[in-house]
């Protein structure tokens, strides 16, 4: 048998360790701390598509979107032993420095926060990546927050900074929805003005309507991740082109955005079904990408099964499937969801968007 004490030396008991306690900050410095941010991932009611900058920069754009509890999270570890970037995101990386590190997203998001090196970061998700929720976004907002912390960020500036990351850095044709919804959370109407402003307006609906529209929404996973940026490359593509079609199907996408509102405001959530489903035989033929045989296969054994409509989140292509069914056939639907093999993701709506605490080191 091995002699340990050979081997390795002599055991050190906790009385044997040097203590040399830290000295306390100078007058006037913040001591370091450990930074944890969540942003809301969110759903999107009608008007999808309309915030990408090739069609709102000429017409303005119009989106119905609910911030939901799920969530992207980040750690900041304001050290790390060797000084380097350690960053545990959908995988594990030891970098010199944020430039090095191989995940486009990640690495552009690290140097718009400002940190560079001796940090260590930590991503936590309650979905997949390409998911069809908005989880770039509030991975974005989230890690720009944790960084801002202390300083009071405002969600304005988390929402636009996060946006630049996605739409400047990485050169994606995406739009700002899920950005401000990540940084404000909320039922909104996000009004997208040609000049580039975005105003996040708060629909407000009464407790009443809020919980009927709620239980009447339903999320299932495809199984089928995907970039978004690239799905929405062919949309963005035949927008700046001005094809024809594609430009009656958003400019009809557009209204359908003021018809939800309507309904919303008058109380009449049996007509919200009616909506996602207008929205997404329009939206399906937006891109050769947005859907598949396979995809509108599983839509249609949900309304086959008794949901009164559904559509496909995000950019489409996989992702999410969201479906509007009365409480009385969900469990039908559920079944025929899960014999399909997807999963359910249960939700409510939530009011924070993102937010940030810290524990002093």
């Amino acid at each position: 048998m091995m002699d340990l004490q050979k081997e390795y030396g002599p055991a050190l008991g906790t009385r044997d360790l040097p203590h040399r306690p830290e000295p306390p900050p100078a007058p006037g410095t913040a001591r370091p701390a450990m930074v944890t941010a969540r942003s809301p991932l969110r759903i999107s009611l009608a008007g999808g598509g309309t915030d990408i900058p090739s069609y709102s920069s000429r017409h303005g754009g119009l989106v119905i979107g609910c911030a939901i509890d799920r969530y992207v999270g980040v750690t900041v570890f304001p050290r790390e032993f060797s000084g380097r970037l350690r960053a545990a995101a959908d995988s594990y990386e030891l970098c010199d420095t944020a430039a090095d590190h191989p995940n486009r997203m990640t690495r552009a998001c690290l140097l718009r926060a400002g940190l560079h090196r001796d940090r260590q970061v930590a991503v936590f998700s309650d979905v997949p990546p390409g998911s069809g929720l908005g989880g770039s976004a509030a991975f974005a907002v989230s890690l720009l927050h944790a960084a801002a912390h202390p300083r009071a960020a405002s969600p304005r500036e988390l929402a636009e900074t996060a946006a630049r990351v996605e739409i400047e850095d990485l050169g994606r044709a995406v739009g700002k929805q899920d950005h401000y919804l990540a940084a404000y959370g909320g039922i909104r109407l996000l009004r997208f003005h040609r000049s580039g402003r975005v105003d996040p307006e708060p629909l407000d609906l009464p407790p009443r309507v809020r919980d009927r529209l709620e239980e009447r929404l339903m999320l299932f996973h495809t199984g089928i991740s995907r970039d978004a940026g690239d799905v929405l490359a062919e949309q963005n593509r035949r927008t700046l082109e001005g094809h024809s079609d594609s430009l009656t199907r958003l400019h009809a996408i557009r209204r359908l955005a003021d018809d939800m509102a309507d309904c919303l405001r008058a109380g009449d959530v049996s007509g919200v079904a009616g909506l996602v489903e207008e929205h997404w035989r329009l939206k399906s033929k937006l891109g050769s990408r947005v859907s598949s045989p396979a995809l509108q296969a599983l839509h249609d054994r949900a309304v086959e099964a008794g949901a009164a409509g559904g559509k496909l989140l995000g950019s489409g292509g996989g992702g999410f499937l969201l479906l509007v069914c009365e409480p009385g056939r969900q469990a039908e639907v559920r079944a025929a969801m899960d014999e399909a093999g997807l999963r359910a993701l249960p939700f409510r709506f939530t009011d924070s968007g993102s937010g940030a605490g810290h524990v002093p080191l």
